[in-house]
């Protein structure tokens, strides 16, 4: 008896899970949208700031999540993209939030903000976006709690980032071939 109710209960969940849209690969209205309408082109981000390497850990954490993600259909070639994704990093700042006796930084804050653009290839039509700027903040210490570099919270940061952008773009995406918003 455990056994059957376990069975009807697990398959009620799980066919609530896996028929969400937009899912692999995203539909409208429970009709797939076709791959030709899926292809995504991500621009290397470009970087204003003096954080160094920053744009191109980021061109790579956000095509890593879209690949992950599954709703685009990554390219490396821009003519044959249907959408391309431009980003941009306007701000990029570290403070020093917490301090000891001796007016030595204990603890930091990492803040970043990120501009973006989903623009459709052909008509170079821009779609809107909920946020053309994606803010991003993450705090580490070297001393205290879980000690982090520098480093280990940037990438956390960037990953994060990347995480935002592309549910960002996505939704653009969906909405603007779905034609209404939730």
């Amino acid at each position: 008896m455990k056994l059957l109710l376990s069975l009807i209960l697990f398959s009620s969940v799980s066919c609530s899970l896996f028929q969400r849209e937009p899912g692999r690969p995203p539909k409208i209205k429970g009709v797939p949208i076709p791959d030709n309408a899926r292809i995504l082109y991500v621009q290397n981000v470009r970087n204003n700031t003096y954080g160094a390497g920053l744009h191109t850990r980021l061109t790579q954490m956000i095509q890593e999540e879209i690949d992950r993600r599954g709703r685009f259909l990554s390219t490396r070639d821009k003519t044959k993209a249907t959408y391309r994704l431009y980003a941009e990093i306007v701000h990029y700042q570290k403070v020093g939030d917490l301090m000891d006796l001796a007016d030595q930084h204990l603890s930091s804050e990492l803040f970043m903000v990120t501009r973006l653009e989903l623009v459709e290839a052909n008509s170079g039509r821009k779609l809107a976006l909920e946020r053309n700027e994606v803010p991003g903040r993450a705090h580490f210490s070297t001393q205290l709690g879980y000690r982090e570099s520098e480093e280990e919270a940037q990438n956390r940061l960037l990953r994060v980032t990347a995480l935002r952008i592309a549910e960002e773009s996505e939704r653009a995406w969906y909405y603007s071939l779905a034609g209404e918003v939730d």
